[in-house]
């Protein structure tokens, strides 16, 4: 079993772990980034779990954080079982791998094993794979953790599982990059205690916007530095580690995640042109609705599916988002009417200004806005592991005469407009179609605190560390 061994050290000796490239670079690193995400698997119970993100996000080195830390809680070895998937073809060899392992554990009587498989998106029809292994009972006592850049191809994988994912009550999981909060404590020594207070209570209790400006007022020039710097890096582990040594982004480290963007779209057929045109064209339209056709107008093709298709394959790629029309009264998007299109971390969006020529965060209050409505997506969507082109409770508003609101949450039934102006100076117009719609919302302004009403107006670093509540 010579490929086995070499992607399972540990089986020969335990503390080779700490060996591996990822454990060794996440502990060589000056963030030490832990999501979340890490303390959400329940590795007691038979389940299977899957973990999307999008690529060079983290996955692999999470899914070695949990291995180490199996090993370091007394776990055989033997009972963990790791394979990367990157040059599987289809699902008989997935099949023959599990079998493998299976033939391989099967004798030694673990109480129970792990078996993690990475980045399987990239395998054709691998569910086949997993059913089968399933189906023969080798789910017994096994817990099974699958992770896919893609959201497509892990969300028709998982539905074809029915009744075999286990009991756990949410098996998918998302890896995104991190938050704005996320950045701040991992980039800086700035410690901001903000009380947990929802949107509800901050529109209709006054005491609410007075006690979180008391808590973030003497930070905010420090904070809205940090933001300069999180629009200009993103939350990518690899990127923020590189602003951290060197206070810039290298052209290495930018064409890398290029590159991984550029192959995974070769590798599905798909056109590196085409792409860098869709990238440019979602650049020059971000935050303006448009439909489908006007969006492919530009772009050297004869269909405007096919861009389409481009786009939809960012958004399931976790690299872009696509936001719908809010009909008010049915509390349902409208996908008839124009779309809007935001990359879903800073970085991507440099990415595109790069590609397309142009000086990176070169409109600030652009970005602001893409990241405001990101961080209402992560906050209030709720199968936000679907992708990010089918987004259910945040969309936009317009009315009639094209007066627009740039984003409204949904949330228990309730709507919670929120418009960004990322300017010093404010005046009543800036909120007029916001307060005479829905009678309250947040505006988010560059730094200014104020209460009119319903109507806050709290700083863009402050509402976006408040969305990681």
């Amino acid at each position: 079993m010579p490929d086995l061994l070499l992607f399972n050290p540990w089986w020969e000796n335990p503390g080779s772990i700490e060996l591996d490239r990822y454990v060794s670079a996440y502990e060589q690193s000056l963030i030490r980034w832990q999501p979340d995400v890490l303390n959400e698997f329940d590795l007691n119970q038979d389940a299977v779990y899957t973990l999307r993100g999008p690529r060079q996000v983290g996955k692999t080195t999470l899914i070695k954080l949990i291995i180490r830390n199996l090993l370091k809680s007394g776990v055989s070895p033997r009972a963990i079982f790791y394979y990367s998937c990157d040059l599987i073809p289809g699902a008989q060899e997935t099949f023959q791998l599990v079998r493998q392992y299976q033939e391989f554990s099967q004798p030694l009587s673990f109480k129970r094993r792990y078996v993690f498989l990475d980045e399987v998106s990239l395998v054709r029809d691998w569910q086949l794979a997993v059913k089968q292994a399933i189906d023969l009972g080798w789910d017994q006592s096994t817990t099974f953790l699958l992770t896919g850049s893609s959201a497509v191809d892990i969300k028709r994988g998982a539905e074809r599982l029915p009744g075999r994912r286990g009991r756990t009550i949410f098996p998918d999981k998302v890896l995104l990059p991190m938050s704005f909060a996320d950045f701040v404590e991992k980039c800086s020594d700035l410690s901001v205690s903000i009380a947990k207070t929802s949107f509800q209570d901050l529109l209709e209790l006054p005491e609410e916007i007075e006690k979180l400006k008391s808590q973030t007022d003497v930070f905010l020039p420090k904070l809205s530095s940090l933001l300069t710097n999180f629009l200009a890096v993103g939350g990518f582990p690899l990127a923020v580690e590189q602003f951290l040594r060197a206070g810039s982004l290298s052209e290495d480290v930018l064409e890398t995640y290029l590159t991984v963007i550029r192959s995974d779209f070769e590798k599905m057929k798909k056109s590196r042109i085409l792409l860098r045109q869709v990238l440019i064209r979602i650049l020059s339209i971000s935050g303006t609705p448009a439909s489908w056709q006007s969006l492919a107008r530009p772009i050297d093709t004869p269909s405007y599916k096919t861009v389409r298709e481009y786009t939809e394959l960012l958004a399931d790629s976790f690299l872009m988002a696509v936001l719908y029309f809010l009909e008010k009264n049915k509390k349902l998007a409208n996908p008839n009417k124009g779309k809007k299109f935001y990359f879903s971390d800073p970085l991507i969006l440099n990415l595109a200004a790069r590609e397309a020529g142009l000086p990176m965060l070169r409109g600030e209050a652009k970005a602001v806005e893409a990241a405001v409505g990101i961080h209402l997506i992560r906050k209030f969507e709720k199968r936000i592991f679907e992708g990010l082109g089918n987004i259910e409770k945040v969309f936009y508003w317009r009315s009639t005469k094209g007066k627009e609101i740039d984003f409204v949450a949904l949330h228990e039934d309730t709507f919670f407009p929120v418009e960004v102006k990322f300017q010093s100076s404010i005046m009543r117009s800036d909120y007029s179609t916001m307060k005479r719609t829905f009678g309250r919302g947040i505006l988010v302004t560059k730094d200014m605190f104020f209460r009119d009403n319903q109507i806050l107006g709290i700083p863009a670093p402050v509402f976006l560390l408040l969305m990681d509540q």
